[in-house]
Parts: C-alpha cells; sequence; structure tokens
C-alpha cells in the first residue's frame, strides 16, 4: 500500500518521543458489566454513551484512561500523548497513518491514528481536556531505620472493604509473533527505549520478552510502559494501573475477592520493574494489574538481558503462573 523507500525512510529515524500512555482500548458485549468490574477495580465513570465507556482515575491530568466500546471482548489498542500538534502532524506522514483530526468522543483534542506491526489500533493524541484531581487519603509508613516517620495514630478507613484507588494509566503488556519487528516499531515510530529483556534460551541471540519505556531524557519515567512477548499468535495480556500505595492494593485484592471475580496472580513484588503488583481478570478474561513502587529508569540507564530464571522470578510472592500468558480467555485480535 505504501512504498519500500518510504517504510525504510520512516523506521531509519525516529518519528516522535511520546510522553506516556493515554489509556487503553478494549470492546466488550456488555458495558452494564464491564463498568461495574472497573468501580470495583478502583476506576470512575467520567462519561458514557450509546456505545462506548470512559473510566478515569484520581488524577486529573487525563480525562480518561480507559475505554471500552460495544462489541466482541477484544482488544482494540492504546493511546499514547504526544508532546505537541507538530507530533501530531510528524507521525500523520508515517505508514498507515491517519490526517490529523479532531477527536469526536468524550474528552476531545485532536489524534492520529495508525496500525502497529500486528494491526493493534493505536492513537496519538494531544490536547484532550484533563479535570480536578479526586483527593486520596495518604498514606505514612514507619520502617525498621525510621520509627517515628509516623507518631499519630492512623486509621486508612473505618470501612475496611472498599476498591483500590487508580491513579494512573501505567503500561501495556501484548503478544505478537514477530518481538524483534515489534520493537523496532515502537522504538522508532514512539521513540520508546529498551530497558530489559529475557532471553530465549532456545535461540540466546534473540529475546522472548522486552521491556520498553519512554524516553524522558534526564527525567525519570517508570521502569516500562511496553512489553511485548514473542508468541505464535499477536494477542493481549494486560493493562496495568498504578495504585495509591501498597495497602491500597491490599484492600482492592480483598474487595475485588469478596466480589467474585477471577484472580490472575499475586500479590508480590517483580524482579524487573520492582514493582508490588496483583492482577485480575475483567468478566471476558482480559487482565488489569493493580501496582505500586516501580523502579524508575532515564537516559542514563543501561539495558541488560536475563535469563528466564531470573527475569521472571519474583523477589516475593506466589510463583509465575503459566496460564498468565497461556490461557484460553486471551483473545487474538
Amino acid at each position: 500500500m505504501y512504498p519500500r523507500v518510504l517504510y525504510i525512510l520512516c523506521m531509519e529515524e525516529k518519528m516522535i518521543k511520546v510522553t506516556d500512555l493515554a489509556y487503553g482500548r478494549l470492546a466488550a458485549p456488555d458495558l452494564d458489566r464491564m463498568e461495574e468490574f472497573l468501580v470495583d477495580f478502583g476506576m470512575i465513570k467520567v462519561d458514557r454513551t450509546k456505545n462506548a465507556l470512559y473510566m478515569r482515575g484520581s488524577d486529573g491530568d487525563h480525562h480518561h484512561l480507559h475505554v471500552t466500546e460495544l462489541g466482541e471482548p477484544k482488544h482494540i489498542g492504546m493511546a499514547w500523548w504526544a508532546k505537541s500538534e507538530d507530533d501530531l502532524r510528524a507521525i500523520s506522514k508515517a505508514p498507515g497513518a491517519s490526517e490529523v483530526h479532531e477527536i469526536d468522543e468524550p474528552g476531545g483534542g485532536k489524534r492520529v491514528t495508525l496500525p502497529d506491526p500486528d494491526g493493534r489500533q493505536i492513537e496519538i493524541i494531544y490536547g484532550m481536556e484533563t479535570a480536578e484531581d479526586i483527593d486520596v487519603r495518604e498514606t505514612l509508613y514507619n520502617f525498621g531505620n525510621n520509627k517515628v516517620n509516623r507518631t499519630e495514630i492512623q486509621r486508612l478507613s473505618m470501612n475496611p472493604g472498599h476498591p483500590s484507588h487508580i491513579k494512573r494509566s501505567a503500561h501495556v503488556v501484548v503478544k505478537t509473533p514477530n518481538l524483534a519487528k515489534f520493537n523496532e516499531w515502537y522504538q522508532t515510530m514512539l521513540g520508546l527505549v529498551r530497558t530489559d529483556s529475557i532471553i530465549d534460551m532456545e535461540n540466546q541471540e534473540k529475546d522472548m520478552m522486552t521491556f520498553n519505556h519512554i524516553d524522558a531524557g534526564d527525567e525519570f519515567v517508570d521502569h516500562h510502559v511496553v512489553l511485548g512477548i514473542q508468541s505464535d499468535n499477536a494477542e493481549f495480556n494486560h493493562l496495568s494501573f498504578e495504585a495509591a500505595d501498597f495497602d491500597d492494593i491490599q484492600a482492592g485484592h480483598y474487595w475485588l475477592k469478596s466480589k467474585g471475580y477471577k484472580h490472575a496472580w499475586g500479590v508480590g513484588r517483580h524482579m524487573l520493574g520492582s514493582q508490588i503488583f496483583d492482577y485480575w481478570r475483567d468478566p471476558w478474561g482480559r487482565i488489569h494489574e493493580h501496582w505500586t513502587d516501580s523502579d524508575l529508569v532515564n537516559n542514563s540507564h543501561e539495558a541488560e538481558r536475563w535469563e528466564p530464571p531470573v527475569g521472571l522470578n519474583n523477589q516475593w510472592g506466589p510463583d509465575f503462573p503459566e496460564s498468565f500468558v497461556d490461557d484460553p480467555h486471551l483473545h487474538v485480535l
């Protein structure tokens, strides 16, 4: 569809550098059920139309951080923040990209859409409405070497049954049939940078998983914003959201358990990324993660390659379940 020379030209230089993940876009056949799950997960409905549900977190710099369209259950794609309208115009010249256009959905703003190598819908957005932050209780912790960090009685909640408090969209994990091509596209088109990778032990020159982070120069960012997993098919694995703190994750864990949702993995602390995690499945099996206390990196970070026994281990918590990446509930694009 597009001249080969244009594709090569685009892949040789970074098109833009996105500033963060904005939201994931899923589809579900019942928006009422999806809303109920996401509220129990810790989000707040900001808008709903006849055909889509828009959920926000406590941080107000994003109008919404999760979109569910009405339809057969699948992962449609994800949206990324551009630095400026100039970046929108730049990415609109990429192969398969749309022109810059107004977003005809709640929150407004401008957007360019284009497919990634596996056909996911990638949205590059700028100028979306913001909202007021929502206050979330602050927790103070005493530690072994600082037992007077908190000297007043602390009661996090007089009603112990409540969801977590989602702050922001954090990262996305997907499976791809060509991890090298996947990484090249996200690094050249969106400006992401490899943080760490896990070696394919059957062919140690290749990776079986690659963590990529935002390129913000000297500024510190999350250890990863997208993780690609080598697989036979292009599939969705999970969306991740930052919760307020460790207590908030534990409260959310028992709230979701009391509501009868299916647990996927956790609570534990990862080795790569070092975040405390807890994974839950929505009514159609798609995984949503609570996390807190992640490693941060900047452009001084040196990427490493890890063998699976180390890279997949936890610092503490339950062992990695095979069903986490090989499960019939995962929906092929």
